[in-house]
């Protein structure tokens, strides 16, 4: 498939970046021992940083010196948020099969590496991909990253659940395109969005009804909360200047806040955010508790990437704190693989929902404003 171009490409990192790599803390004098050491040099522990880095700057430097510093520069991947979608339409083995061995084999040319794990229902694609970002320092700019592509056998067709960012909701958009070509068949694809609800105080009330209302869950705390109010459209140029054609300051505009700490639903600064006209809730970070089974508190956190048309819903079990002898640990540790299954089916399941409730209670007051007016 087509890769998406960054930038201009980095061919060779200079002395001045091998310096100031090597004057970095993160790259300790073992490594920089193994650097001398593969040149046959011999290096004193008391010799200082600086004297070392700037002989070794001035030396010909080759492909594994650079992998070696740069693993050490490295900026170490986050566990990344999970976004789904239903895929609708008449599929079954013999069409996925087909559409996930193209796309493995396309991946594979390009330089990825691709794992395909089948159980039961379940296929899932392992993805290992490399990114540039070209902020960071030169030996940071290439970042080794991985993501999933889960295909969940449905009813009505499957559920398409990936990591989200651009790169693999790429992926899984050419995958579903590959699956339409094998299968003859047009797909339909629903996700969970609030663009054709515009109503702030029904998107808000999406985030309030997910996290106090999640089936088999009691609603512990909300941590965080991401208020949201699109900038109005700019005022017509004859309305920004007075008769002296100066210009006049634009009204000031507090489009997004951002509130953390505890209880926070039952703040007044964001209770009367919300009364005001146009702010919503974007995004929200709550604990919720199992009311059977273990009894864990997990740590979960929604969002819509696109805040002002409520479009990208995403989601993440950021951490579970484990109940022991009777008490929930004061720590709180990585969620296993079949909690993060477990949150997202139960979030996905209450997202849908709640979408569909909202949508048609927004139609019920459009009515209600037609026929008062």
């Amino acid at each position: 498939m087509k890769r998406r171009l960054h930038g201009p490409s980095l061919y060779y990192a200079s002395d001045k970046n091998v310096f100031d790599a090597l004057n970095q803390h993160k790259v300790d004098t073992q490594t920089i021992m193994g650097l001398f050491e593969r040149r046959n040099i011999v290096v004193s522990k008391k010799t200082p940083r600086e004297n070392l880095a700037a002989y070794f700057a001035r030396q010909i430097h080759d492909y594994q010196d650079h992998k070696d510093i740069a693993a050490r520069l490295g900026i170490a991947p986050r566990r990344e948020r999970i976004t789904s979608m239903d895929v609708n339409g008449n599929v079954d083995k013999d069409h996925l099969q087909v559409a996930v061995e193209q796309l493995k084999e396309e991946l594979e040319k390009s330089g990825e590496v691709v794992q395909v794990a089948r159980d039961g229902g379940k296929v899932s694609l392992t993805i290992q991909y490399s990114t540039v970002d070209y902020k960071v320092s030169e030996f940071a700019q290439r970042q080794e990253r991985d993501g999933t592509i889960e295909l969940i056998k449905t009813e009505d067709g499957y559920t398409v659940r990936n990591t989200h960012n651009e790169y693999l909701n790429d992926v899984t958009e050419e995958l579903i395109s590959k699956l339409e070509k094998a299968s003859d068949t047009k797909l339909s694809k629903v996700t969970v969005s609030l663009f054709d609800v515009p109503s702030a105080r029904l998107r808000s009330k999406f985030f309030h009804e997910l996290a106090f209302k999640l089936p088999g869950y009691q609603q512990s705390d909300v941590t965080a909360v991401y208020v949201f109010k699109a900038k109005p459209d700019a005022l017509d140029s004859d309305e920004g200047g007075d008769e002296n054609g100066d210009t006049v300051d634009a009204e000031t505009h507090v489009e997004r806040v951002h509130l953390r700490g505890q209880g926070v639903t039952r703040s007044e600064i964001l209770n009367e955010l919300l009364d005001k006209d146009d702010y919503y809730i974007t995004k929200i970070a709550w604990g919720a508790r199992e009311i059977a089974g273990a009894g864990h508190d997990y740590d979960i956190e929604a969002a819509f990437t696109n805040p002002k048309d409520c479009t990208g819903f995403s989601f993440i079990l950021s951490g579970v704190y484990p109940l022991e002898d009777g008490k929930l640990a004061s720590r709180r540790r990585p969620p296993f693989k079949y909690e993060i299954d477990e949150i997202s089916l139960v979030v996905e399941t209450k997202a849908r929902e709640l979408v569909t409730q909202l949508r048609e209670e927004f139609k019920k007051i459009s009515v209600g404003d037609g026929d008062a007016n």
